[in-house]
């Protein structure tokens, strides 16, 4: 009895440094990798493999796995999946095994959180790090390498190639280093982050995604707010993001481009404008999901999807999904603290839910760039408040 009690605690213990890699490695990949495939591939082994080697085989706690955090995200995604039966019923199995895939994340590194907790500080600076090389490098092979004109959509490089989806997870990148500055103990080092939050940010300008560029505005708005820095911080920030402003607008045409891309809509207010109407036939439950979905709107063009996630779950899961996506939303809005580890992963979900205003599917997808906007600081904002109010660092 003794030697299988250990063999469990071995096997935990190994799992924790496990799965205490994969998150690293899983977050990270999400700006080197050539594809969702090989962000799908680190999941699998890094997340999936030491989470079913060990959480169905121990007892159930609801705490140990994010707590009504987890079970509200999970119940959502559920009646998503159960949503398919009267969408595609043929469908249910691909949507049951991305609610296997989310139920994985949220659960797995809750239980890393309660028991061996990542040092997120140091997720904070890889992240920075590996983004602020990353946009050089961006930047360079774009206009420099491939010759392309000052004025033309910056794409990315391999799974970020599009032009919105570099902006979103760049501009998170931004968003941490810029809440690094506003935590800085000097004036010196809250530059130096403040400087890398330029070179995030300026992926987002040259991307001229203007959905991701007010919600990155929005989102710095609401940390400043919330840290409420020294001057010695603030100040010197006002004065070099107004030279910043100025050296764009005058010295690269910036106001040129906006005035070239205007303030259209780019047909998304077609888009919600028809779906609500659409989804007054079903209000509750929703027209329901399939896998391979397409919205026909005459004369305009085929979508396969709102380009709004609140929308999207409203048109395919009726005002009973949407509500449920509230419930988790305000549940993670609810539990706001002022804390200097936690509180970068408020300001990335609410920058994430800013942006899937404007490019967002439904939540229930495999591992993709619209995971890593919502349900990856989501699962994380999970582990760490339920161990703060356990009163752990």
């Amino acid at each position: 009895m003794q030697i299988g009690f250990l063999a469990r605690d071995r096997r935990e213990a190994f799992c924790l440094r496990w799965i205490g890699l994969g998150v690293y490695l899983f977050i990270l990949s999400f700006f080197f990798a050539s594809g969702p495939a090989l962000i799908r591939n680190l999941f699998y082994l890094f997340v999936l493999l030491p989470v079913i080697a060990v959480i169905p085989w121990r007892p159930w706690r609801l705490e140990e796995y994010g707590g009504y955090f987890t079970l509200s995200a999970l119940v959502f995604a559920a009646y998503s999946v159960v949503a398919s039966l009267w969408g595609n019923a043929q469908d249910f199995g691909f949507f049951f095994k991305q609610w296997v895939f989310l139920a994985i994340w949220l659960c797995g590194v809750a239980w890393l959180m309660h028991h061996k907790p990542i040092n997120i500080q140091r997720l904070y600076i890889l992240i920075i790090i590996v983004a602020m090389v990353g946009a050089l490098v961006t930047v360079l092979y774009f206009y420099i390498y491939k010759n392309n004109a000052l004025g033309t959509r910056l794409l990315g490089l391999g799974m970020v190639e599009n032009s919105t989806v570099v902006a979103q997870i760049y501009g998170v990148a931004g968003l941490l280093a810029y809440m690094k500055s506003l935590f800085a103990s000097n004036w010196r080092i809250s530059l130096g982050f403040f400087c890398v939050a330029i070179i995030c940010s300026l992926v987002i300008l040259l991307s001229q995604t203007r959905g991701s560029a007010l919600a990155f505005v929005i989102a710095a708005c609401v940390a400043m707010i919330s840290v409420r820095p020294k001057s010695y911080v603030w100040l010197p920030q006002v004065i070099l993001a107004a030279l910043a402003v100025l050296v764009l607008f005058f010295g690269f045409n910036v106001g040129d481009i906006l005035q070239e891309r205007g303030i259209s809509f780019s047909e998304r207010d077609v888009i919600w404008r028809e779906l609500i109407s659409r989804s007054l036939a079903r209000p509750l439950f929703g027209l329901g999901y399939v896998q391979d979905s397409r919205i026909i709107i005459p004369d305009v063009d085929v979508f396969h999807h709102a380009h709004n996630s609140w929308i999207d779950i409203l048109y395919y899961c009726g005002l009973v999904g949407l509500m449920l996506a509230v419930w988790h939303g305000a549940l993670i809005a609810n539990s706001f603290v002022r804390n200097e580890n936690i509180m970068p992963l408020y300001i990335w979900w609410i920058f994430g839910c800013l942006c899937l205003m404007t490019n967002g599917s439904s939540l229930l997808t495999r591992p993709d760039a619209q995971w890593f906007m919502y349900w990856v600081p989501a699962g994380l904002l999970a582990g760490l408040v339920m161990r703060y109010r356990r009163g752990l660092s």
